[in-house]
């Protein structure tokens, strides 16, 4: 979504709609792939009829409309490490995912801008350790940038969790096995589609599993180096609608 199909105003091309009816006419199935919740995904695509296959939370929930996949919750006391690591380190906030509502302790106002952009329920608790809940996934914002800031208190666990920069002041986690490229692959498995058939488009580092599921995997224009690497084509930027426009040429041509 962001930095792919939508442009930095977190719009979608105008030709999305006629695009979109074009691929279903052809037989061909959408999937849109992020780091948001459900609800605050869902909802941009609800100004049209759909079947659109949703991958929130990077993978551990899929809502395929019909049904929902809920994959691997973490158990609460994997998360207590991330909660304490993110209160003693300066410019550093953490997001507990839930199904149904994000929940933070902050009220920092340039911490919720930013939340605000990505979770549209969101809740404030004294203390994200008592909370009884299914986290699907731990979001961690750090104002300064998590490169030139805190990425040493989050590179251990790597061993223990799946962690995705996902953007320049964002880092996700999630249980072990939980990525974008995970749930295509389930997607793929229930639809009876290989890789061969499937086309791919990210920007950001938790995109490169997704990519290489899908042998026509794209890097936009504005990717991070590292997804130019992986990526075996590139498309023009999320800014020139990039998605549309490789769709319109390669896949829609002759329609």
């Amino acid at each position: 979504m962001d930095g792919s199909l939508l442009n930095d105003d977190k719009e979608l091309s105008p030709d999305f709609e006629k695009v979109y009816q074009q691929l279903r006419d052809k037989g061909i199935y959408f999937a849109v792939a992020s780091g948001r919740p459900s609800y605050s995904l869902v909802p941009q695509f609800s100004f049209f009829k759909h079947d659109i296959f949703f991958i929130c939370d990077n993978g551990a929930f899929i809502d395929l409309g019909s049904e929902v996949i809920v994959i691997n919750p973490f158990r609460k006391e994997a998360i207590l490490p991330l909660i304490d690591d993110a209160r003693i380190t300066p410019g550093v906030n953490l997001i507990l995912c839930g199904i149904e509502t994000a929940y933070v302790e902050s009220d920092d106002l340039e911490f919720m801008s930013e939340v605000s952009k990505y979770y549209k329920k969101i809740e404030h608790v004294n203390d994200l350790s008592k909370l009884d809940i299914s986290v699907l996934k731990v979001a961690m914002c750090d104002l300064k940038t998590w490169k030139a800031n805190s990425w040493p208190v989050w590179e251990k666990y790597q061993s223990q969790m799946t962690v995705a920069g996902s953007g320049d002041i964002w880092v996700d986690f999630m249980p072990i096995g939980i990525n974008k490229g995970a749930a295509i692959h389930l997607l793929q498995q229930k639809l009876g589609i290989s890789p061969a058939e499937t086309m791919a488009f990210g920007d950001y580092l938790n995109d490169v599993e997704m990519l290489q599921e899908a042998k026509y995997s794209y890097a936009m224009e504005n990717a991070h180096p590292d997804v130019k690497k992986v990526a075996k084509f590139m498309a023009p930027t999320n800014n020139d609608h990039g998605v549309i426009r490789v769709i319109n040429d390669l896949v829609l041509r002759d329609a």
